[in-house]
């Protein structure tokens, strides 16, 4: 099967799964994600494929979402937007429920979306100098998900990323819990493709039981609850001055000129 902006292949009881829209550093389009979870389901079908490596094209594995469409002039009722953060926080939370294990190669940036994209993951490797973070709080309003953030490296470092927006790389990643382990770009690929591999070596039922009896665990402690409610706030902070000002620097002026007023006083 065919997809506009992901490539799909099978090694063995591996799945690749390779997002290709580099010419935008794989930025989260509608139909990226459309094609991203097409290509899941077809990774899904039958139990020959065990395992599925998510990887990218290009110079980064996803720098966030699209937000070309900010520039339009239809505005969204508050209500609407609650609804279509809700419906996306659904989507984000059915790659966790994927009866398979994935895996995350991350390389070159993965913020925002990317982040959120990189969550739902049950197992992070990334390049030592991978990028991470959500500049997008500084204006446009928070990962919905928060990338499950909280859950894995804990309140002060979320909050630390949050606030002000900053951008960490792949061993400061590592160290705090965000992914399983860092290390020089070019070893990256084959480190993946081994251990995929050897995960693919337990039978698909066992590797199920062992993912969702974990994602269980969190459920309970609340993580199902805490990724709703990020509906709830995204959709209040979209009405913030801050975020009316990014939208209308954006439309008049473009894009560039909206990241630049966002981020200038940072550097």
């Amino acid at each position: 099967m065919e997809f506009q902006t992901v490539l799909y292949e099978q090694e063995g009881a591996v799945g690749y799964i390779t997002l290709n829209r580099p010419e935008k550093l794989n930025a989260m389009s509608g139909q990226l994600r459309d094609d991203l979870e097409a290509a899941l389901r077809e990774a899904d079908r039958g139990d020959e494929v065990r395992v599925v490596v998510l990887r990218a094209a290009g110079r980064a594995f996803c720098a966030g979402y699209d937000i070309t469409p900010q520039t339009r002039t239809t505005a969204f009722s508050i209500a609407q937007d609650r609804d279509r953060l809700r419906k996306s926080i659904e989507r984000w939370l059915a790659m966790w429920n994927y009866r398979k294990p994935i895996i995350a190669q991350v390389h070159g940036f993965c913020l925002a979306g990317g982040g959120e994209l990189a969550g739902m993951c049950d197992l992070i490797f990334c390049a030592e100098d991978a990028q991470f973070g959500h500049p997008a709080g500084r204006a446009l309003g928070i990962p919905p998900t928060l990338g499950l953030w909280p859950m894995k490296i804990g309140m002060l470092k979320s909050k630390e990323l949050l606030f002000t927006g900053d951008i960490i790389d792949g061993r400061e990643a590592a160290r705090i819990g965000m992914v399983n382990r860092a290390m020089p770009a070019a070893e990256l690929p084959e480190f993946v493709r081994a251990f995929a591999n050897r995960v693919a070596q337990v039978p698909l039922d066992a590797l199920s039981v062992h993912k969702h009896v974990v994602n269980r665990w969190f459920e309970i402690m609340g993580l199902r609850t805490g990724a709703a409610e990020g509906a709830e706030f995204d959709a209040i902070y979209h009405e913030t001055p801050a975020a009316h000002e990014f939208a209308r620097i954006a439309r008049e002026q473009g894009l560039k000129a909206a990241l630049a007023w966002r981020d200038t006083p940072f550097r």
